[in-house]
């Protein structure tokens, strides 16, 4: 009998998380994803990296990972976060623009392939993303599994965008 009440408690609160509407946060609040939180600690808008001019905007955005696991690292790589825009249309990093960054030398940051931030500690880089002139309202949002954390928020990471304008 205990089972079944607490499992018709935790089944009403995914199905009411899980119908929650998107939310937007602001520069440096957090994206909780079980025992990971993202954010954007800065945005910035330019039009060329070395000598390549960018259809329209370079956007460059420094992206931090926390890992407040206590025994568990997190494995990500640049395409957990992407871009939206006011018509959804999305955006991805681009890994060659990230190293033509780099290489430039004007903004030193940790560029890899892939990342495993351990537990209790922090990693940041620059994603890159190009957009055109015509997106207006941009969003940074994340991807990611669904993993036991996510259980109680009803997956909030995959609602939560953050504002970059």
């Amino acid at each position: 009998m205990k089972s079944k009440i607490l499992f018709s408690i935790i089944l009403a609160l995914f199905i009411f998380s899980a119908c929650s509407s998107e939310k937007t946060i602001g520069l440096k609040e957090n994206i909780h994803h079980d025992d990971f939180e993202y954010s954007v600690q800065n945005v910035s808008k330019t039009q060329f990296i070395g000598s390549v001019k960018a259809k329209s905007f370079f956007y460059i955005v420094t992206f931090r990972v926390e890992n407040n696991a206590k025994r568990v690292g997190h494995d990500w790589d640049n395409s957990i976060a992407y871009l939206t825009d006011e018509n959804g249309t999305e955006y991805e990093d681009s890994y060659e623009f990230q190293k033509r960054l780099r290489f430039r030398g004007t903004y030193p940051f940790n560029l890899l392939e892939k990342y495993r931030t351990q537990p209790g500690e922090t990693d940041s880089t620059l994603l890159v993303f190009e957009l055109p002139a015509d997106a207006k309202e941009v969003y940074l949002k994340v991807r990611g599994e669904f993993l036991m954390g996510d259980l109680f928020d009803g997956s909030q990471f995959k609602k939560t965008r953050i504002k970059l304008f």
